[in-house]
């Protein structure tokens, strides 16, 4: 009886996992993905906002090793 319960437990939490973390067996995300359609947009005004966060935190960064010296 231990043996069954085991097994239906061992399956069930490696389907829910398989659902959770969709790395290696794919998991629920089936659509399809395509990163050419309008996203050249969006991925520059990323990368123009990641650089000024950078920029920012350097100067953050710099500033406080001002501080402690």
């Amino acid at each position: 009886m231990e043996l069954i319960l085991f097994l239906v437990l061992m399956v069930v939490g490696h389907m829910l996992m398989m659902f959770v973390m969709p790395g290696m067996h794919g998991g629920h995300n089936h659509k399809e993905h395509s990163h050419t359609k309008n996203n050249s947009k969006d991925m520059e005004a990323l990368e123009e906002e990641n650089k000024q966060l950078k920029e920012d935190l350097n100067i953050l960064k710099s500033n406080s090793n001002r501080n402690e010296w």
